[in-house]
């Protein structure tokens, strides 16, 4: 296992430990078609140091699941997802715009990752970004076993032009 120290030099955390500012309430969504459920997970996501504002959402199997959004005034959020009864790998897709100050001057990003969750139930993933944002995922800090991601952007988020 890699340390948490280590990891965090290598990527630029979305999730930052700060509970001096509010925490936003996340929209949780029912993630799955009506059914039975098996557990939950937790996803938290939170205003990295450059970053301005963020609004993410996280699509669990193509499901809308939750959505999160950070500004000034809510350096963090935190979602439970209920789990389907019976899934152990669920596929996820994260999409979204992040705006950070670059040169002194806001710079919005679209920013998008996707993955897939091995065994979620009881877990706790930090969306990560890495790369300048270029690269954005889920990530359980004490079992990295516990999703997997493809690096870059996710072909599954559409950029509305309007």
């Amino acid at each position: 296992m890699i340390p948490s120290r280590f990891l965090r030099s290598l990527l630029f955390p979305l999730g930052l430990s700060v509970l001096l500012i509010p925490a936003a309430k996340s929209e949780t969504i029912n993630p799955m078609p009506d059914g039975p459920t098996g557990g939950s997970f937790t996803v938290h996501d939170g205003r990295a140091p450059d970053e301005v504002s963020e609004s993410t959402r996280l699509y669990l199997n193509g499901h809308l699941a939750a959505t999160f959004r950070l500004d000034l005034a809510h350096a963090d959020d935190t979602a439970t997802i209920p789990l389907p009864l019976g899934r152990v790998d669920i596929p996820y897709t994260l999409c979204g715009t992040v705006t950070v100050m670059h040169d002194g001057h806001a710079e919005t990003r679209n920013v998008s990752g996707e993955g897939v969750l091995h065994n979620p139930d009881g877990h706790y993933f930090e969306a990560v970004g890495s790369e300048n944002f270029k690269d954005f995922f889920l990530m359980d800090e004490t079992d990295l076993s516990a999703a997997d991601h493809r690096n870059g952007a996710s072909s599954r988020c559409v950029s509305s032009t309007s």
